[in-house]
């Protein structure tokens, strides 16, 4: 066996070289030449994340939820009710129904106890439903100080003045106010008086009567216009006669006799010569005239007033058409259907109507159907027009007593002056 040879010993000039990765090295030691490699494994290239969907997430949530809180905050708002001049209790009960809640605080007033006297906010303004109305309501006079009460009852004026320590005394005059209502009171509200003083009331006993003029003789336009200026209202019913027609033969109550203001003096008118029925309409012997017929009557040359009630009297209507023309104001100068020709009861028939030689300044006619014949009455007098109010039946019992329609129709131009016919519904 052949001996180990010792190892080579170490050269002190041996030098090992390491190179850069991926670079071969050569190695000498010695003897020989050793080749080294050496790799380094590079990191793989990251790529920042994406972050625009997430911003564009975050946007879309943010923008919903401004949505969602807009929506949501939003609150359903009514319009405030006027409730000032009420009793408590009646305001309160218009302001729940509103949907609001009244909160009522006391303050010393001359009004009478329990009177609202301010409403925060005020009336017409806007507010969220189920906020807070305020209401300050009159707890009275302070002691000793008179309350007022006109425009009350008398039976209120006097619980409220008997409320405040004092007593009251009661007279009564006319006035325009209805009847029993308070007019006057002395000593004025706010004047101080001891305990148990009296308070003097004036309470209305409705209109005064005036004295019923004489109109016999004259048109049934003259008559009304002069009735009107006493404070009286004409009800003209045609009657045959051999005067012209127009003229009134008879009045009730009689001239000089006293009447309540407002109230209706009736009058006879003459109708004029009756109507000669042309022969080819005449019904004859064998005809029987159906009840749901009417005979056209002549009103050409009477008065509108007395001419409409001759339509009324077959159960037709006019619509009446103010014209130019030289004929007497209020004159009917035509009528669309001749005198003599059948037509339905209910049905209308125009009829031409004189505006005069010299006719008055145009005014615009008031829309009063609907309303009762007293308030429809009185608007069309306020505007400077006569009124005609002629019953018609049958009608629904919710009509009765209510214009159900007029004539010029409601914003029509016509003479100031001219007659309006309001046809009332009558049981």
């Amino acid at each position: 066996m052949a001996p180990e040879l010792p190892p080579d010993p170490i050269d002190p000039l041996d030098e090992t070289i390491v190179s850069d990765a991926w670079e071969e090295e050569t190695v000498v030691s010695g003897r020989e030449t050793v080749v080294v490699e050496e790799y380094v494994e590079a990191a793989p290239v990251r790529r920042p994340p994406l972050i625009w969907p997430w911003l564009l997430a975050f946007l879309l949530l943010v923008l919903g939820g401004l949505g969602a809180f807009y929506y949501f905050s939003q609150k359903d708002e009514s319009t405030v009710p006027a409730v000032v001049g009420q009793r408590q209790e009646s305001a309160e009960a218009t302001v729940r129904e509103a949907g609001f809640e009244p909160r009522a605080e006391q303050r010393e007033s001359a009004k009478p106890r329990g009177v609202v006297l301010v409403q925060s906010p005020d009336a017409g303004a806007k507010l969220e439903q189920g906020k807070t109305v305020l209401l300050t309501v009159s707890s009275g006079p302070p002691r000793e100080t008179v309350p007022d009460v006109v425009g009350e009852t008398t039976s209120a004026a006097v619980a409220d003045l008997t409320a405040a320590s004092f007593k009251s005394t009661i007279a009564q005059a006319f006035s325009d106010k209805r009847a029993g209502t308070v007019i006057r009171q002395k000593p004025a509200a706010g004047a101080k008086l001891k305990e148990g003083a009296s308070v003097a009331l004036t309470a209305s006993k409705g209109r005064k009567p005036v004295v019923v003029p004489d109109v016999v003789g004259t048109t049934s336009s003259e008559a009304t216009a002069t009735l009107r200026a006493a404070g009286l209202d004409a009800n003209l019913f045609p009657v045959p006669s051999g005067k012209p027609g127009g003229t009134v033969l008879a009045q009730r109550p009689a001239a000089g006799t006293t009447a309540k203001s407002g109230s209706k003096v009736r009058l006879n008118v003459a109708r004029g010569p009756d109507a000669t029925t042309p022969a080819t309409t005449a019904p004859t012997a064998t005809t029987t005239t159906p009840s749901t017929s009417a005979t056209v009557p002549d009103t050409v040359g009477q008065e509108l007033a007395v001419g409409a009630r001759s339509f009324g009297d077959e159960g037709l209507k006019v619509a009446v058409k103010y014209v130019p023309s030289q004929e007497p104001q209020g004159r009917i100068v035509a009528q669309a259907k001749p005198a003599g020709t059948e037509a339905r009861r209910g049905d209308t028939v125009q009829v031409n109507v004189s505006t005069g030689p010299d006719p008055a300044p145009a005014a615009t006619v008031p829309d009063v159907a609907g309303l009762k014949e007293r308030e429809a009455r009185s608007r069309l007098e306020a505007a400077g027009f006569e009124v005609l109010a002629i019953e018609q039946r049958p009608v629904e019992q919710s009509q009765v007593g209510l214009a159900i329609s007029q004539t010029p129709s409601g914003g029509a131009s016509v003479p100031r002056g001219s007659l309006v016919i309001l046809y009332v519904g009558a049981t």
